[in-house]
């Protein structure tokens, strides 16, 4: 009788193009053997999109970056929970570089899996497994799916207000509510939090745009270097080319 979640996880790992046939597979064995509910539940399975099959990849083949990649989302909503209970973001903006730069760090894996598999990985390709990535590791329950290597569905980061929870600070003692001052309080904690939480969204935002130019500044220099090896080629072709023709000249003249 086939075990379930084996069998999911070896269906997980197979190259994208054998998805389909292997989980029909797995279909047609699950009902001979009488589990006629998990035949349907594998039955819905849909064949992974490619940035979805390159995240499960990098999972199984690069475990080390994907736990790297959880350690930082979780720093990162550590912090982004501490600045909406009033503490500050002196460390937000580290957290958010740190999670970014795992984030970049295993989508450039991304591209050398799907380059062994023979496929394309275009920057718009590389994107959505970024963007899945950062969503996966952010998401309670999509964190584990990465972790196992068995996502089903691209997804998308979060928002601040979704990542952070809007986690109110922790309610004061009996003690410190008698020692606080009266009258307008609440309402003055209230707006400290307010500006907080902007700064803390401009933030994302210049964050997120220095990053997004980092990225055009990392590919602007990969068409650099791409363009310099096929320089370098054709100034190697036509040096053999030149020793050819003055070969060909010395042996004419003798």
């Amino acid at each position: 009788m086939p075990d379930v979640e084996q069998e999911l996880d070896r269906l997980y790992a197979l190259p994208l193009d054998e998805f389909t046939a292997a989980r029909n597979d797995l279909v047609r064995r699950l009902t001979k053997a009488g589990r006629a509910d998990a035949a349907a539940e594998v039955k819905k399975l849909a064949k992974p999109s490619v940035p979805v099959w390159t995240a499960n990849q990098l999972a199984r083949r690069e475990p080390g970056e994907v736990r790297a990649l959880l350690r930082s989302a979780e720093e990162l909503r550590k912090a982004q929970e501490r600045v909406l209970g009033g503490k500050g973001a002196s460390d937000l903006q580290d957290r958010l570089a740190e999670q970014r730069r795992a984030v970049r760090a295993l989508a450039r894996l991304g591209r050398d899996v799907l380059g062994d598999e023979g496929r394309s990985a275009s920057d718009a390709i590389v994107e959505r497994i970024a963007k899945t990535l950062d969503a996966a590791a952010l998401d309670e329950g999509a964190r584990f799916q990465l972790r196992a290597g068995r996502l089903t569905e691209e997804l998308e980061p979060p928002g601040f207000e979704a990542l952070a929870g809007m986690t109110p600070a922790r309610p004061r003692s009996k003690r410190a509510e008698a020692a606080k001052p009266k009258g307008g309080g609440v309402a003055e904690a209230r707006r400290r939090v307010q500006e907080t939480q902007r700064e803390v969204r401009a933030r994302v935002r210049e964050a997120a745009q220095a990053e997004s130019a980092a990225e055009q500044a990392e590919s602007a220099a990969a068409e650099a270097r791409r363009k310099a090896r096929a320089a370098r080629k054709r100034s190697d072709g036509a040096e053999r080319a030149l020793a050819e023709a003055e070969a060909a000249l010395k042996k004419a003249r003798d």
